[in-house]
């Protein structure tokens, strides 16, 4: 049964092929009268443009990284937190373009899923093609938001070509 209607679709594919194939006088007169423009092939230096303009559209496509945190202590013998640093790698999967400030955002979150603290942080470094950076910065929170993180999750939101 499988192979019955494998032929008959095969047929019915060869015999639309065929028709459509085969030329009447009218399509004689109507390519002789039509001048085709054959576009020249593009050269290494459109290319490598055209490639450039298509990762410089979203730079955050082609940008990907790991994020880590510690705390900042009030001082050195308080155990209260008066800030977060953010240790931050970030990766460039571009074959030419070369990104500059990198905006990106972290989101910490309760265990019950409430949004503690949501900050936006620049990176103003170039990040050259197949390369990465380490970046770090600081953030205030408070203790008691510190206590309180389960979790976290961040994202490159965009990026400038260079």
């Amino acid at each position: 049964m499988k192979y019955l209607a494998k032929l008959s679709f095969a047929l019915l594919l060869f015999s639309i092929l065929g028709a459509c194939s085969s030329n009447s006088s009218n399509d004689r007169i109507y390519e002789d009268t039509v001048e085709y423009e054959e576009s020249a092939p593009m050269t290494e230096a459109e290319l490598k443009q055209q490639l450039k303009d298509r990762e410089c559209y979203d730079g955050s496509e082609y940008l990907n990284g790991s994020l880590k945190y510690k705390p900042i202590y009030k001082n050195a013998f308080s155990t209260k937190v008066k800030g977060l640093k953010l240790f931050c790698t970030l990766r460039s999967k571009a074959t030419l373009a070369t990104y500059k400030d990198v905006k990106a955002k972290v989101r910490f979150v309760s265990k019950t899923g409430t949004v503690i603290l949501e900050k936006e942080f620049d990176v103003y470094e170039f990040i050259t093609p197949n390369d990465s950076i380490k970046y770090s910065t600081e953030i205030v929170v408070t203790n008691q938001q510190f206590k309180d993180i389960a979790s976290f999750n961040w994202g490159i939101l965009r990026a400038d070509c260079k």
